[in-house]
């Protein structure tokens, strides 16, 4: 981090997210949303029922609630368990779904120490759902070198902005990305759904319900 100076946010700040991940990854809600508030491990037992996708026409390959396959092939050979099968991805744990989510996505952005709740959810999910290239972007939108990684001079580019402003520029930035993917014939509303969620003030509403504890 250099010389900079950063405040800790709570530690569970990227727990916040799980909720609406696995609403879009896999049609987690129940009536009024009654699935949502349930524990995180239920949500994610509700969530691998649905959670599996191994589309031709998605990108991503074999999936199990956003998770590709590649990712469980990097995330186990960083254990040195070697590379993951289908098999494997069908019966990922929601620990190691969950670690996953914090150490090679939340941290990547250092999601810790992004002031604004909102702004982390917005950043977090688009390199969470369309990889790591969408920091440069980012970056590039904050107004920093656009090298891909995330340090003190970014975090502080983006503590110090207007967050509403910079939420707004990055929201405008990944609706662009995903018209102007390949596969947006098929994606196209269900991708910009899951952005209209995300909200600046850190909530998320779905089916015009709010999720999630608002803190800006």
């Amino acid at each position: 981090m250099g010389h900079y100076n950063f405040v800790i946010k709570n530690m569970a700040d990227f727990e916040k997210m799980i909720p609406f991940i696995l609403h879009f990854a896999a049609g987690v809600y129940g009536k009024n949303g009654k699935q949502l508030v349930l524990p995180l491990e239920e949500q994610f037992l509700l969530a691998k029922r649905r959670g599996w996708s191994d589309d031709k026409d998605d990108p991503g390959g074999a999936t199990m609630i956003d998770v590709t396959l590649t990712t469980y092939s990097h995330y186990k050979n960083s254990k040195g368990l070697g590379d993951a099968t289908k098999d494997d991805l069908l019966n990922i744990s929601f620990e190691e779904w969950k670690e996953i989510l914090k150490t090679m996505y939340w941290d990547k952005w250092q999601g810790d120490y992004i002031e604004s709740q909102g702004i982390a959810n917005l950043l977090v999910d688009w390199v969470w759902a369309s990889g790591y290239g969408t920091i440069k972007k980012a970056q590039k939108i904050i107004g920093v070198k656009n090298d891909g990684v995330v340090g003190g001079k970014t975090l502080a580019a983006i503590n110090k902005a207007d967050f509403l402003g910079l939420f707004k520029m990055v929201f405008e930035a990944r609706e662009q990305h995903y018209r102007q993917c390949r596969a947006a014939w098929k994606y196209l509303n269900g991708w910009l759904r899951r952005l209209n969620a995300i909200q600046p003030d850190g909530t998320f509403l779905i089916y015009g319900r709010i999720i999630g504890t608002k803190k800006v």
